[in-house]
């Protein structure tokens, strides 16, 4: 209760003060994915997150400041910018009160809530999992729109920078947290940022090897937050200054990405295996087409990655008993992984989804209706082919957007938000539950189409830059008194 309260505080400062605090603490509190906000006892056992809270304040905000709700009312229902993020929403919400009655008894689905650790499939029927993926599909929307409007805005690429660096640094404190506050026997204090009502996985390990789980309520979790942020800073580390880079968010992105091999999670690994090859396309295409400076910087980065390797090889080689060690966890995790019965069950999942979608005939059962471990089969379960096709085309939307080079910084961002977001689909694929594709995506889908849409992308800024706050007010203020960041200029 202690640590929701000062988040309460901290999300009241940051709502009334000007500026990006807002945005900065919601960022972080991602990482906090178990820290209720309300006692679940007082509201009927139902969770409302801290992170939840935090972006529908953020969304609030920028919807109260003079003539962003229209504009963002007029993003929602224009194609070309987020329409079509908005017509799959009306289908999800729509179709979570609707869908659940009009075949209620006719689908065999698995629910949202189990009854007990092992999940049954029971007929269809209308559930309190409806409401909740309703209420997370239009807080999503809201996030994304808020962030479009914020984008549009010249000088938001900086503030979102720093962000990202808030929300990285997060994950790498409740990495540490959930280990050392584990080894040295303080439940006490990690009880504190676990009071949501969901079961804890905190007990679990991988050949006596105990997973990281930081404040999320399991490994998988976790390890997919952790792939997310770090391979989010690392795709866009060129936005940030060479002092910024090397201070921050190398370190940070680093240890993010430790974090997810220590989460030992599955979801976690096949994400990181996308990652690096992302990063070997990524550093194909800079070489050929990145200006000057930066494939000398590219040329520095691939020396480090090389001395690491080098390092990381030898001390493996030279150790019978450490590979025997990571030869036993690549089988407990990834190669016998088929033979786990978590791995049986979420195949029924989603086997059972596609059953439920196929019944429907293709319409859906709605969302929070069906479990699934995959994230693109519950869209189809839960929304049906509409959803899905209203989905993919906006995902086709962000992904063909266009942001000029000379740009760079906002290039830079656009550029390493569409390769993180191709390594958070891996974790989603693997076993994402529900439809709902969260708060981490929103802000890039926002991001992206808000860069690519907004005006006077390039300024002349040898004379003025603007500067600007997260709520969307903007002024010209001369770039010699630009104010920087705590972090230092991106």
């Amino acid at each position: 209760m202690i640590a929701a309260i000062i988040v309460l505080l901290a999300l009241a400062v940051g709502f009334f003060r000007p500026g990006n605090t807002l945005l900065f603490i919601a960022m972080a509190l991602c990482s906090f994915g178990t820290l209720a906000i309300i006692p679940p006892d007082m509201i009927g056992g139902t969770t409302v997150l801290a992170s939840a809270v935090a972006f529908l304040l953020l969304v609030g905000r920028q919807a109260l400041i003079a003539g962003q709700a229209e504009r963002m009312v007029v993003a929602l229902i224009d194609v070309r910018r987020m329409g079509l993020l908005g017509l799959f929403g009306i289908v999800a919400v729509v179709g979570a009160f609707t869908l659940p009655r009009m075949f209620q008894g006719q689908i065999m689905v698995y629910p949202m809530k189990a009854a007990g650790l092992v999940s049954y499939v029971v007929p269809l029927a209308p559930t309190s999992s409806n409401f909740n993926q309703a209420l997370n599909q239009i807080e999503a929307l809201g996030v994304a729109v808020s962030i479009y409007a914020m984008a549009r805005w010249s000088g938001f690429s900086q503030k979102l920078g720093t962000a990202l660096l808030w929300g990285g640094a997060a994950v790498v404190f409740t990495g540490l947290l959930d280990m050392i506050g584990t080894a040295a026997g303080l439940d006490v204090v990690l009880e504190q940022f676990r009071t949501a009502s969901y079961v804890l996985m905190d007990g679990s390990d991988v050949n006596g090897v105990r997973r990281v789980i930081g404040m999320m309520s399991e490994a998988s979790s976790f390890g997919a937050l952790s792939t997310s942020f770090g391979s989010l800073l690392f795709f866009t580390r060129n936005a940030y200054s060479p002092r910024v880079r090397k201070l921050y968010v190398y370190p940070i992105s680093i240890a993010c990405l430790v974090f997810a091999l220590l989460s030992t999670a599955s979801t976690a690994y096949g994400a990181l295996a996308v990652f690096g090859l992302l990063n070997v396309i990524d550093i194909l295409w800079r070489s050929l087409f990145a200006p000057k400076a930066q494939k000398v910087v590219l040329f520095y980065e691939l020396l480090g990655c090389l001395a690491v390797f080098l390092i990381g090889a030898s001390i493996f080689l030279s150790s019978p008993e450490l590979r025997q060690m990571v030869k036993d966890m690549l089988d407990a995790i990834i190669f016998n992984k088929t033979q786990s019965g978590s791995y049986l069950e979420r195949s029924a999942w989603t086997a059972q989804g596609m059953t439920a979608f196929r019944e429907s005939h293709g319409i859906g059962v709605g969302a929070g209706a069906a479990r699934t471990s995959n994230f693109f089969v519950n869209i189809l379960a839960s929304t049906g082919i509409l959803g899905g096709a209203l989905f993919a085309a906006f995902l086709v939307r962000v992904f063909a957007a266009r942001i000029p080079s000379s740009d760079r910084q906002a290039f830079e961002l656009a550029h390493g938000a569409k390769l993180a977001i191709l390594v958070a689909f891996v974790s989603m694929y693997l076993s994402g539950t529900t439809p709902d594709y969260g708060v981490f995506l929103a802000v890039m889908f926002g991001l992206i189409v808000g860069l690519a849409t907004r005006k006077g992308r390039v300024r002349n800024q040898s004379k003025t830059e603007a500067a600007v706050s997260d709520d969307g007010s903007e002024e010209d203020v001369p770039q010699r008194k630009r104010p920087s960041s705590r972090v230092g200029r991106l």
